[in-house]
């Protein structure tokens, strides 16, 4: 229940293609093969002046070329993340249009850097965030077109970028390519429940994985991480430890546990004993006293 859950919290962050020099490991993406650090820095001047890198080697296998046919869209669309991962720049989904019972018909792929950012717009008077937008326009694109049988194929394939694409050490530091996986999550949820921070919990990855190349996620991913399991637990808590109960008294006969709730559903009361508890209750009296914060301050 617990990896369902984690799995569907913050899931919008990156791609699950990682380094190819990343362990195989389950904290790790990996994917891909082995590149040159020379095989995205090559370029090509057109008549005017303008330079458009190109990826000297990324493997055969991996480039796109038009008419290739994938089992789905889906398939496509790692297959196009993998082939940017080696290349050194970001995916972005955009355009896409539909028939009359809703079936993708064309899809688009484009690089991260396509368009431009929007003017501001002194009208709306609108406080925008301080940013660094890496938008220069770019042309370069894959464009999946329906074929029937939940199969596409790529209709257009635009290789060449305007932009310098990154090197094999930089790729770790593009947004498309950041992800929080389920090994990472588990580890930033379970650190929490022992009272150990974002950042240690980061740098624990980070030990694991044998350096921060190696892992999939920056700290900031794992801060939002964390933000947005204590959103989803947010007013769940109460029905969370009664339901961790339950399962308890399933399989002790000595654990006892009542509540009460008020008009609105809130828990207002709870009271537990354990086996331990009640022997106490014997051998000491009527009074318990406990601490709550016994694991807690040490």
């Amino acid at each position: 229940m617990i990896t369902t859950d984690l799995l569907k919290i913050s899931n919008n962050q990156g791609s699950s293609w990682g380094d190819s020099s990343r362990i195989n490991s389950g904290i790790i993406s990996s994917g891909g093969s082995e590149v040159s650090e020379s095989s995205v820095t090559d370029y090509i001047v057109s008549p005017g002046g303008m330079k458009y890198y190109l990826p000297s080697y990324v493997g055969d296998i991996c480039v796109p070329f038009e008419n290739q046919v994938f089992d789905s869209l889906n398939k496509g669309y790692c297959f196009y993340k993998e082939y940017a991962w080696l290349s050194g720049f970001g995916v972005r989904k955009i355009t896409e249009k539909k028939d009359a019972d809703r079936t993708i018909t064309l899809k688009y792929f484009v690089c991260s850097c396509e368009e431009f950012n929007d003017p501001y717009d002194e009208k709306k008077a609108l406080k925008k965030r301080r940013t660094v937008s890496q938008r220069c326009g770019c042309k370069a694109k894959m464009i999946l077109k329906y074929m029937g049988d939940n199969k596409y194929f790529i209709k257009t394939f635009v290789e060449l970028h305007n932009h310098p694409l990154a090197s094999e050490t930089g790729r770790q530091f593009l947004k498309a390519n950041r992800e929080m996986n389920i090994s990472l999550r588990t580890i930033c949820f379970d650190s929490s429940k022992v009272n150990i921070g974002v950042s240690k919990s980061f740098y624990f990855a980070k030990e694991m994985a044998g350096g921060y190349g190696n892992v999939s996620a920056n700290l900031h991913d794992f801060r939002n991480f964390s933000r947005d399991v204590k959103s989803f637990v947010s007013e769940r808590d109460g029905q969370m430890i009664i339901d961790k109960f339950k399962v308890i008294q399933e399989t002790s006969e000595s654990f006892y546990f009542a509540y009460e709730v008020d008009s609105d559903g809130h828990l207002t009361k709870l009271f537990l004993a354990d086996a331990i508890g009640r022997r106490n209750f014997e051998l000491y009296g009527d009074t318990v006293s406990f601490d709550t914060t016994f694991y807690t301050n040490k």
